[in-house]
């Protein structure tokens, strides 16, 4: 009769215990989404990412899931030598614009990128601006949902590089992994105790500097400022929290975005970094000729032998886009001397 008793009991027992770890099993794998299994390290996605250029974002692109890209867990930041098939090299642009009067400017400059990329094994990333819906903002704060919609394609990716259409390769052998976000270049790249300005210093000082000390792992953010103010024609942006959350906030539209900023998210990010502290210790700013040389000016400025990159900010004004890009793309990945890093003039 006991023997009876415990049976059925056993039974119970074991039935109550694979339905608890069905209920645990469905629970976990119903709860975790797709984008876990995704999320950032240095594994690779599991799935081939499929990018559309021509489908646009409906409505408001915050509500897109890019945005939402995954981020280390730490908000102490981090400092390391990323691997090179960790860097993106993206060009966000619909190829329209002031730069448009050049001939084929977007094909060109991308089979420009393309071969940099292949020679050091970053990624070439190309974004169709026109498909964000940015209300009636000016059309360059589109580049800002591309770096976000840039992280969220590549969760493995640890920089994007946002170089302007308007921006050719010149010394492709340069690394810029070596050259300007390892962490020993960062340390000793970045400009401390740096003045930053807003419109020509001798009329508008601000007397707000870049900090005197940066810890290399706060360095979420890489500029470099003209004669002006800070210019994002060319600019490094890490996987962070903090990345996240300034991308997050250039593009308030009350606040930022959907206001009269004549260097639209330009002007953003110069507000956000002379009212902000944190903003500050977040934002490193390299000489210019670094990564982003104007086509004229003199060295601290403009464009000298072994210079990076070289940009056509402002060659609408004068007519000059074509001339100069013809002019610039003769000469990329040319080792004979042509503007040499003693002169001191404009050109």
């Amino acid at each position: 009769m006991q023997a009876f008793q415990v049976a059925p009991r056993r039974t119970i027992i074991l039935a109550i215990c694979i339905v608890t770890i069905f209920i645990v099993l469905l629970r976990f794998y119903g709860d975790v989404p797709y984008e876990y299994y995704r999320s950032y390290g240095p594994a690779e996605p599991i799935g081939n990412v499929e990018l559309s250029n021509d489908t646009p974002q409906e409505q408001y692109f915050k509500f897109m899931p890019e945005w939402d890209f995954k981020v280390p867990s730490s908000a102490k930041g981090y400092a390391r030598i990323p691997k090179n098939k960790d860097v993106i090299v993206l060009t966000a642009s619909d190829g329209g614009g002031h730069n448009s009067a050049i001939p084929n400017i977007l094909e060109r400059v991308l089979e420009d990128r393309r071969s940099y990329c292949e020679r050091h094994g970053f990624r070439n990333l190309w974004l169709n601006t026109s498909r964000y819906d940015i209300g009636q903002a000016h059309r360059t704060w589109s580049k800002i949902p591309a770096v976000a919609e840039a992280f969220y394609l590549h969760p493995s990716v640890e920089w994007v590089w946002l170089i302007d259409t308007d921006i050719i390769i010149m010394t492709p052998e340069t690394s810029i992994v070596d050259a300007i976000i390892a962490p020993t270049a960062i340390k000793s790249g970045i400009m401390r105790d740096t003045p930053i300005l807003d419109g020509m210093l001798q009329d508008h000082e601000t007397n707000i500097n870049t900090p005197s000390y940066s810890r290399v792992e706060d360095m979420d953010i890489l500029v470099t400022q003209d004669h002006q103010s800070v210019n994002t024609g060319s600019i490094f942006f890490r996987r962070t929290a903090f990345t996240r959350w300034l991308l997050e906030i250039m593009t308030d539209y009350t606040m930022l975005m959907g206001n009269e900023h004549v260097g639209a998210e330009q002007d953003a990010l110069k507000h956000l970094m002379l009212e902000h502290p944190m903003v500050r210790n977040h934002v490193g700013i390299y000489p210019q000729p670094k990564f982003n040389a104007y086509a004229e000016g003199g060295r601290e400025m403009g464009y000298r032998d072994g210079d990076l990159v070289v940009h056509f900010a402002g060659c609408w004004v004068r007519g000059m886009c074509k001339q100069w890009f013809e002019e610039f793309w003769a000469k990329r990945d040319s080792k004979e001397p042509w503007m040499p890093a003693e002169e001191k003039g404009g050109r």
